[in-house]
C-alpha cells in the first residue's frame, strides 16, 4: 500500500489517524468525535516508528535464543554420536580385556597348583617307597609280604588325601573357565547393543534433519520478509505486516526451544550392563513337607545351619525343642530324608552349625567347643573337642560360626566375643589362627569367596571383606550399608554365588523383630536389591539345581525353607 488510505466511514476523507482499539483500521478526523471518540488513536508515522522498533526488538530476541540454544545440525550430531559410539566401544572392550586377562591369571595359577600337587604325590610315593626298600633290606623274606601290604595302605591314603585336593582345584578351574565364557558372551552383547543404538539413533537423525530443514527454510525467508520492511519507508505497510512477522517469530522460538534438546540426546550412548536379582519363590514351605515325613517322639526344634552339596543334597542342623539334643539331617530338593542323626553332647541348648567341605563332607560345630565332620554318604560322624586340641582355647568361649575353604581344604571357626579365627585341616588337626582387624567385635557368621573371608560383625552391625593370606587378617573392604534403619539392623548371615553377588541377612530385635535379605556386588560396594523376610529368618546359603542355582532362606523357629531363583535382568 503506497497510497494513504481513506477513512473506512467517510470515504471520501483521506485517513489521517489509525484506531488501535479497532485493530488498527484508518480514520479521518470526523471520527474522533464519532464512532472513535475516546478509543486510543496514533498518528500513522508515530505507529509505523512504533511498530518498526518492536519488530526490531523481537528479531534480536530471536537471534539471541538462537544463540543461547547452541543448536546442533544433524551433520554435528551425527559426527557426536559416531565419536561416542566409538568411545563406548573401546571402553566396552578394554574392560573385558581386563577381566579376561583376570580369568587367564587365575587359570595360570590354578594350573599351577594342579602340577604342584601332582608332583608332591609323586615325590611323596618316592620318599615312601624309598624308606620302606630301605628298611626292609634288613629284614628276612617273611617280612616281604608286609611290606607289600604296608606300602599299598601308604599309598592309598596319600592318593585319597591328593586326589580330593586335585578335585578341589579342577571344580574352581573349571568355575573359573565358565565365568569366562559368561564374560565373552556379555561382551558381545554389548559390542551388539552399541551398535543397535547407533542405527536407531541414525534414523531418528536423519527424521529430525528434514525438520531442521524446514526450520531453516522459515528462519530465512523470516529475515529476508524482516529485512525488507525494516528497510522500506512505507509506514502502513509496516504497521499492517509487522505483527504477523512477530507472531511468525515467536512461533520459530518456541520451535527451536523444544527440539533442540532431543537432538542432544541423540548423539549420547548409554549400555546397559546384566545384574542378578531376586525372583520370586519357586518352592516354599519345605520344611514343613520334611517334618510330617519324620516319624520321632522329638520333632526337631530349632534350625541354626543350613549348606547345600553340589548335587542338590541340604545338610540342616540345629537344636531339639526341647533344648538338650542337637541333630544334623540331610534332605533333597524335593524334601524327602536321607539321612538324620541326634547328637547329645551333653550341654544344655547345643546349637549346632554346618558348612560343606567337599562333595560328601559337612563340617560342623556345636556349642560351647565342639568340631566335627559328618558324611552325607554313610550318616557317620568324627569330633573333637576344640579345647583338647587347642591349649590357647578360653574355657568361657564358645563356638558361633563355621566357614569352609575348599581350595585349601580348612574349616575356620569363629568364637563369640573373640576376634580369633581358628583354622583346621579336613582331619580335625589345628593349623594356625587368623586374627581379624580390630574394628571387627566378633563374627556372627563368615563366608569363603574368591580367596577372601566375608564377614558378618553382628555387634558392630557392619560387614567386612579381609584377606586370609597372612596370620593378621588385613581389611579389603566394608560392605556398603543398606537403606535400613541401620541403627538397630545387624548382619547375621552371608553366602555368595558363582557369579560373584553376595547375599547377607540384616535382623533388628529390639523393638519389632524384622529380617531383610540383602544383595552386594561382587566386594559388597553396591546395593543391588532388598527383600523383606520371614522375622524369625535366621541363614541362608546357594543350592545347585537342575534349573540353575537358587537362594535357600531358612527359618529358626518356624522351620521353613524358602527356594528363590536368581534371574539375569537386562
Amino acid at each position: 500500500m503506497r497510497d494513504a488510505p481513506r477513512c473506512h466511514i467517510h470515504l471520501e476523507e483521506i485517513s489521517k489517524l489509525f484506531c488501535e482499539t479497532c485493530n488498527n483500521i484508518p480514520v479521518c478526523m470526523a471520527c474522533t468525535y464519532g464512532e472513535h471518540k475516546a478509543h486510543d488513536l496514533h498518528e500513522v508515522k508515530a505507529l509505523a516508528k512504533l511498530k518498526r522498533m518492536g519488530l526490531t526488538n523481537k528479531l534480536k530476541e530471536l537471534e539471541e535464543i538462537k544463540r543461547d540454544t547452541n543448536l546442533i545440525t544433524p551433520s554435528q550430531a551425527k559426527e557426536k554420536l559416531i565419536l561416542n559410539v566409538s568411545t563406548e566401544r573401546e571402553e566396552a572392550i578394554k574392560m573385558h580385556g581386563e577381566k579376561d586377562q583376570k580369568i587367564m591369571k587365575k587359570i595360570q595359577v590354578i594350573e599351577e597348583q594342579v602340577k604342584q600337587v601332582k608332583q608332591e604325590r609323586q615325590n611323596a610315593e618316592k620318599k615312601i617307597i624309598h624308606s620302606v626298600q630301605r628298611e626292609m633290606e634288613n629284614k628276612i623274606l617273611e617280612i616281604k609280604i608286609k611290606y607289600q601290604k604296608t606300602l599299598k595302605v601308604k599309598k592309598s591314603e596319600i592318593g585319597s588325601i591328593f586326589q580330593e585336593r586335585e578335585i578341589c582345584l579342577r571344580k574352581e578351574l573349571t568355575k573359573l573357565r565358565e565365568k569366562r565364557k559368561r564374560f565373552n558372551r556379555d561382551k558381545i552383547e554389548v559390542l551388539d547393543t552399541i551398535e543397535k543404538q547407533l542405527n536407531d539413533n541414525l534414523k531418528v537423525i536423519e527424521t529430525i534433519s528434514e525438520y531442521f530443514d524446514n526450520i531453516k527454510k522459515r528462519f530465512e525467508t523470516l529475515n529476508v520478509m524482516t529485512s525488507s520492511i525494516l528497510a522500506s519507508d512505507n509506514d502502513w505497510s509496516a504497521v499492517q505486516c509487522i505483527p504477523e512477522m512477530c507472531t511468525a517469530a515467536t512461533n520459530l522460538m518456541e520451535d527451536l526451544k523444544k527440539d533442540s534438546p532431543k537432538l542432544k540426546t541423540l548423539t549420547d550412548v548409554t549400555v546397559s550392563y546384566k545384574q542378578y536379582s531376586f525372583g520370586k519363590p519357586s518352592v516354599t514351605k519345605i520344611y514343613e513337607q520334611v517334618s510330617k515325613e519324620i516319624n520321632i517322639n522329638d520333632p526337631y526344634g530349632y534350625i541354626f545351619g543350613m549348606t547345600c552339596s553340589e548335587g542338590g543334597s541340604i545338610t540342616i542342623s540345629g537344636v531339639t525343642s526341647n533344648g538338650r539334643t542337637s541333630y544334623i539331617i540331610v534332605i533333597d530338593m524335593n524334601g524327602r530324608i536321607l539321612k538324620e542323626k541326634k547328637l547329645n553332647t551333653g550341654q544344655n541348648w547345643p546349637v549346632r552349625y554346618c558348612q560343606f567341605l567337599s562333595q560328601h563332607k559337612v563340617a560342623s560345630v556345636c556349642e560351647p567347643n565342639e568340631i566335627g565332620l559328618y558324611d552325607i554318604r554313610d550318616g557317620s560322624y568324627t569330633k573333637k573337642n576344640i579345647s583338647d586340641v587347642i591349649n590357647s582355647w578360653p574355657k568361657d568361649r564358645y563356638v558361633k560360626c563355621v566357614a569352609t575353604d575348599p581350595v585349601n581344604n580348612h574349616i575356620l571357626v569363629g568364637g563369640f566375643k573373640s576376634r580369633d579365627v581358628y583354622v583346621f585341616d579336613d582331619q580335625l588337626n589345628y593349623h594356625h589362627i587368623l586374627t581379624l582387624p580390630e574394628m571387627i567385635k566378633w563374627p556372627r557368621d563368615m563366608n569363603v569367596s574368591d580367596g577372601h573371608l566375608l564377614v558378618c560383625d553382628y555387634d558392630g552391625k557392619k560387614c567386612y571383606v579381609i584377606t586370609m593370606e597372612r596370620v593378621d587378617g588385613n581389611l579389603v573392604g566394608e560392605f556398603m550399608k543398606p537403606n535400613l534403619d541401620v541403627s538397630n539392623f545387624a548382619p547375621t548371615g552371608v553366602c555368595t554365588d558363582k557369579n560373584g553377588s553376595v547375599y547377607t541377612l540384616w535382623f533388628k530385635y529390639r523393638s519389632s523383630w524384622q529380617c531383610y535379605l540383602v544383595q552386594y556386588n561382587h566386594d559388597g560396594s553396591q546395593v543391588l536389591a532388598t527383600r523383606e523376610l520371614d522375622k524369625d529368618t535366621v541363614f541362608i546359603t546357594i543350592a545347585e539345581t537342575f534349573q540353575g542355582d537358587k537362594l535357600l532362606v531358612a527359618t529358626y523357629k518356624t522351620q521353613k525353607l524358602y527356594l528363590y531363583g536368581l534371574s539375569t535382568e537386562d
